[in-house]
């Protein structure tokens, strides 16, 4: 009887008990793959064409900016590789310019083409130099003069007369002689900033090249080439005709005169920019 009663509990209990399933019984968790970033597609440049369209009339005028034109050792003094070319390295880039048969054009020649449709030659060039450092007399100007070709200089006004910076009567004996003076700012003051404090620093240089008899035709290049809405817009005001940025680009077109690209130049040879 007792034997009985133990075999019929045992039934019941395997019955009613789960059986705890083992580690093999368990499916497996199914991993999903991390999934790939896509990369971000670089800008397309516009072409001419497109451009022509968005923004014309336009014209090819690569517009090259240089800072500083001096010796490696005077540069490495001053602590201005960076934006040195040096000056054996900037008569060679010159003496390219000629053999290769460019025209390097003023910029009257650039506002005659926006203003009155006369275009310019179809090897044309720009010549600008930022900040009116000293040694754009000392070893700019003399390989300008050699080559007879024009330039413009963007001075924040309010350095001039300073050491390392233009004197100016420096500056107006260069002005005599294709070299055109145009504004910079009055300290080099980023226009990215207050209305009135962008309009103190443009305004100011505005007046002192005025005075000088140098403010024409009217041009402006943009501190560290970070132009802003509100100073486009009291460019306008001033009545400035062109103004750069450091934008690397040689389209320029009518419908951004007040937003126009340059092309930075280093030592070495013109041809690595593909002129």
């Amino acid at each position: 009887m007792k034997k009985f009663i133990l075999l019929i509990f045992s039934f019941f209990t395997s019955l009613f008990s789960s059986p705890t399933p083992s580690a093999t019984n368990l499916p497996t968790p199914s991993i999903l793959p991390t999934p790939t970033p896509t990369a971000t597609p670089t800008p397309r440049p516009l072409t001419f064409s497109e451009m022509n369209t968005l923004y014309g009339p336009c014209v090819y005028v690569p517009t090259l900016m240089y800072h500083h034109i001096q010796s490696p050792e005077a540069a490495k003094a001053r602590n201005q590789v960076g934006l040195t070319v040096r000056t054996v390295d900037f008569r060679a880039q010159m003496q390219y310019l000629k053999d290769k048969s460019y025209v390097v054009i003023s910029m009257q020649d650039l506002l005659n083409f926006f203003e009155q449709g006369i275009k310019p030659s179809v090897k044309s060039i720009l010549l600008t130099f930022d900040d009116g450092y000293d040694d754009f007399y000392l070893d700019a100007y003399p390989v300008l003069r050699e080559f007879n070709y024009p330039a413009t200089v963007f001075i924040p006004t309010g350095l001039m007369n300073n050491a390392n910076y233009l004197y100016w009567d420096r500056i107006a004996e260069m002005a005599g002689n294709r070299i055109l003076f145009a504004n910079h700012t009055w300290s080099h003051k980023n226009v990215k900033t207050k209305e009135d404090v962008l309009k103190m620093e443009i305004s100011t240089a505005d007046v002192q090249l005025n005075e000088k008899g140098l403010n024409s035709p009217k041009v402006f290049a943009y501190p560290y080439g970070l132009e802003s809405k509100t100073a486009i817009t009291f460019l306008e005001e001033l009545n400035y005709e062109l103004a750069f940025t450091t934008r690397s680009g040689g389209i320029l077109c009518k419908k951004q005169m007040l937003d126009l690209p340059r092309v930075r130049i280093g030592n070495g040879s013109l041809s690595v920019y593909g002129f």
